[in-house]
């Protein structure tokens, strides 16, 4: 593109439908005058991004949409209301009526370049259109509560059990633990579990089972290395992708072997099925990888299947580490609130030691102080903090047109942290989420999210008062919403319940709780706490 090109298409702000737009001020260039990211820095010693996307959602005047213009007259939209985000997400992303035209928006176009290279071909987290659809259509059946459930929750109770064994040697040692990697730990085991039906895997071939986290931590290094983002093609070559390549060749082994016994078992599971002529509807197959199987879908090569399955584990295992980090950073400072929240878990799980097999989706379901803390948690810190998408054509955002070609930030950092939804909102408080008592509805059809339904509360309708309406962001909405939502929230609620009915908890003194986005939100400095037993 040219210097005239580039002028032209400035030029051509002023003709769009945004031109009269309230410009929002970014810290970064990146941002200002390309409306990228900038790539996550060592050196950064706040969470800027965090704090910009703060500042443009709480201020009035950048409501509903703030712009950045990039130099060839792009606009990068910052979405900041909830209407805003519910138009683009759920509505914006809905398929098409007409055969083989794209919706109104889609993924953004430089995270899914970014995202297809750093794993290596397309996955569930980079495609779109019919390549996405039928990945999404194989692959959201087992994730949804009726099959996950019963499949899951006595090993995430088991292994939350392993859990509270590390906190008891530490609480008699009285020394402090760093949680945000116990955790990841965990939700490393537990997707594994999930996606290959077993937890025997060869965790050898990573260089052991602790390791697995570390080889997916230099995974994620192609989304912040600067090759990455190299144009016409250098970052496709070995030179560019060093940094990231041979640990998504480790960890492509470990799937492909784990493969073969997911395979095993479903061939096991098959025959008996056939045997007994139970319908095809009615079978059900313990991974994730059996289900994929089942389907016929993937080819014989498993290149589709093992990039899928590497963007579930990438996905679905830090960030849950991380919420559950940030919610204990908050317990641990909050004596009061774990002294409420022990007597609803005692009242419902009873005395320890609590038999994995006797929790239960109905226990989980009578304890909403619980989902009330995971939610406030992940309103503070979101695991996302944006939502990128790209507008393919003309799109109503909250009464403001964006045009075709645009960008989409839809703003969940800022939208929570608003005190004309949430009061006061650098306070830690979970009753923003527990309804009133006639109106509570703790049954398990409500426990989890079915992954199917749109329904969401009607956006204008949200206020101080009924703070509990709303949604999920961090999950995202719409048919795009995240595939691993009830698996996170099946361990958030499990964690914190066992750890609460067994210990108390304190911050490490000295300890300094911050945000860092690196793709997703982490604790900067860990999260160090002492447990005592009750």
């Amino acid at each position: 593109m040219g210097f005239t090109d580039i002028a032209l298409k400035s030029i051509g702000r002023y003709r769009s439908p945004l031109a009269n737009a309230p410009i929002a001020t970014s810290y970064h260039f990146l941002i200002s005058y390309f409306g990228l990211v900038p790539p996550p820095s060592d050196s950064e010693k706040t969470d800027n991004l965090s704090q910009f996307l703060i500042r443009v959602g709480q201020d009035s005047k950048l409501s509903p949409v703030s712009v950045c213009w990039s130099i060839t007259g792009k606009p990068l939209v910052i979405v900041n209301t909830l209407k805003g985000v519910k138009d683009v997400l759920i509505d914006g992303q809905a398929k098409s009526k007409i055969k083989d035209e794209k919706p109104n928006v889609q993924r953004g176009n430089l995270i899914r370049l970014i995202q297809n290279l750093v794993f290596g071909g397309k996955s569930l987290n980079n495609a779109i259109g019919e390549e996405w659809r039928w990945r999404r259509h194989i692959l959201l059946p087992p994730f949804q509560p009726r099959q996950l459930v019963p499949k899951l929750l006595p090993y995430v109770a088991g292994r939350a059990g392993k859990l509270l064994t590390v906190f008891e040697e530490h609480a008699d040692l009285g020394k402090a633990i760093e949680l945000d990697d116990l955790f990841m730990d965990m939700t490393m085991d537990v997707i594994n579990y999930y996606l290959y039906g077993r937890s025997d895997l060869n965790y050898d071939l990573v260089g052991g089972r602790s390791n697995l986290k570390n080889e997916h931590h230099r995974l994620g290094l192609g989304f912040q290395s600067v090759e990455a983002w190299l144009p016409f093609g250098i970052n496709k070559t070995n030179w560019a992708q060093k940094s990231y390549k041979p640990a998504r060749d480790t960890l492509k082994s470990f799937i492909q072997d784990s493969l073969i016994y997911a395979l095993e078992d479903y061939k096991q599971a098959l025959k008996t099925y056939e045997v007994n002529n139970v319908p095809e509807k009615q079978r059900s197959y313990q991974s994730v990888a059996a289900c994929a199987f089942a389907s016929g879908k993937y080819d014989e090569d498993q290149f589709d299947l093992i990039n899928d399955l590497l963007s579930l584990t990438f996905a679905g295992y830090d960030t849950t580490a991380h919420t559950l980090a940030f919610a204990f950073s908050e317990l641990a400072r909050n004596p009061q609130l774990q002294d409420e929240l022990f007597e609803q878990v005692r009242s419902v799980l009873g005395s320890p030691p609590v038999l994995p097999e006797s929790i239960t989706a109905e226990k989980l379901a009578r304890m909403p102080l619980v989902t009330a803390i995971y939610r406030e948690t992940l309103r503070k810190y979101p695991a996302v903090v944006f939502i990128p998408v790209h507008v393919n054509k003309d799109t109503i955002v909250d009464g403001v047109v964006v045009p075709g070609g645009a960008e989409i930030w839809c703003n969940v950092r800022g939208i929570q942290m608003n005190p004309v939804i949430f009061p006061n909102p650098d306070k830690f408080d979970p009753t923003r989420w527990l309804r009133p008592e006639d109106k509570l509805n703790s049954g398990v059809e409500n426990a989890f999210d079915n992954m199917i339904s749109d329904n969401v509360h009607d956006t204008s309708s949200i206020t101080p008062e009924t703070q509990y309406n709303f949604p999920d962001l961090s999950f995202t909405l719409g048919t795009h919403s995240c595939l691993g939502k009830n698996l996170a929230i099946l361990e958030l609620r499990t964690v914190i319940a066992c750890a609460m009915n067994q210990f108390t908890c304190t911050l490490k003194e000295g300890s300094v709780i911050d945000t860092k986005v690196v793709l997703t939100t982490k604790p900067r400095h860990g999260v160090w706490v002492h447990f005592q037993k009750r």
